[in-house]
């Protein structure tokens, strides 16, 4: 029982945190502090493509800046998943790439990662969603950098 009561006592001081409560993170911090700019949207579907969930967040956590450059390098080069636009006068290439999974039975999804050979280079945490076998999810990732 004192041990309840004492681990209820620290839990009651220990200050919640939440992104709110972090500090700026803004398209310039985010350049500026990586070289990079990360947007993730998320669809979800239901197995007759009725749209029944959408999520936005650009609360991302970058693993490996070195390997997520090469592979946005090597996207770059196809002009259907890259644009350029001036903000300004700066000059930025904005990468977009579209993952989608259909899960096959119910379960509760609360993270969405880039990866290469199973090794995590960007993941973004967020509130989570319950899905449904069936259910199709469809994560875009807009990445932007300097050109």
């Amino acid at each position: 029982m004192f041990k309840q009561l004492l681990f209820l006592a620290v839990l009651i001081f220990i200050p919640p945190l939440s992104f709110a409560q972090l500090a700026d993170h803004t398209f310039d911090t985010s350049i500026e502090e990586g070289q990079v700019y990360i947007i993730l949207q998320i669809q979800i579907r239901d197995s007759n493509q009725n749209l029944v969930g959408y999520i936005e967040t650009d609360r991302v956590t970058i693993q490996n800046l070195q390997e997520l450059s090469g592979i946005l390098d090597d996207m770059s080069t196809n002009p259907e998943n890259t644009k350029t636009l001036l903000i300004d006068d700066t000059k930025y290439v904005v990468i977009t790439g579209v993952g989608e999974a259909k899960y096959v039975s119910d379960t509760f999804v609360s993270l969405s990662t880039i990866s290469n050979n199973g090794i995590s280079l960007v993941y973004a945490n967020y509130n989570g969603f319950p899905i449904r076998a069936g259910d199709i999810v469809i994560s875009t990732w807009t990445i932007v950098r300097p050109a």
